[in-house]
């Protein structure tokens, strides 16, 4: 999941838009074991403008990097899509603590790293874990329960949206 600054076709996440396969533009890695790949990315514009800290946090897909070997399979897609959710939940997150770390740019200089690489890292391992536990939403059960908490957490910090 990892971003990149020649793609053109990047999509913002919004709660009206769901993932479909024609978004999925990538080549699928032969060598990959997986039937699909979303790339998304939790992007960050950071700056100090007249000492004030201002940013913005977003949550995009990138369609050129995402790949699927299977656009027939309704269950891969929705598990794509809860990816690209997870991803929105953790735009939210960091859009929270970046709130309470303060608006002079003195504040935020000692805090600003620490706390996207701790958000970062916290994104990514929440995404392993989702695979781990889903089986690659092969685990039909489990992947209606991450999606019931994604669904919650999407409502709970819909002020940060």
């Amino acid at each position: 999941m990892a971003e990149s600054n020649t793609s053109t076709d990047k999509l913002a996440w919004t709660p009206d838009r769901k993932l479909t396969w024609e978004d999925f533009k990538g080549a699928p890695d032969a060598g990959d074991p997986h039937h699909a790949l979303t790339t998304a990315n939790l992007a960050l514009d950071a700056k100090c403008k007249n000492n004030q800290f201002v940013y913005e946090v977003s949550c995009v897909f990138l369609a050129d990097q995402s790949w699927s070997k299977n656009k027939k399979s309704a269950q891969l897609l929705y598990h794509e899509q809860l990816h690209f959710d997870l991803t929105e939940v953790h735009a939210r997150l960091l859009r929270k603590k970046l709130e309470k770390i303060g608006t002079s740019c003195e504040d935020v200089q000692k805090n600003l790293n620490p706390t996207v690489k701790a958000a970062f890292a916290a994104w990514k391992a929440e995404q392993d874990k989702f695979d781990m536990l889903s089986n690659h939403g092969l685990d039909s059960e489990v992947q209606q329960a991450w999606a019931a908490d994604i669904s919650q957490r999407l409502q709970e910090l819909e002020a940060y949206q």
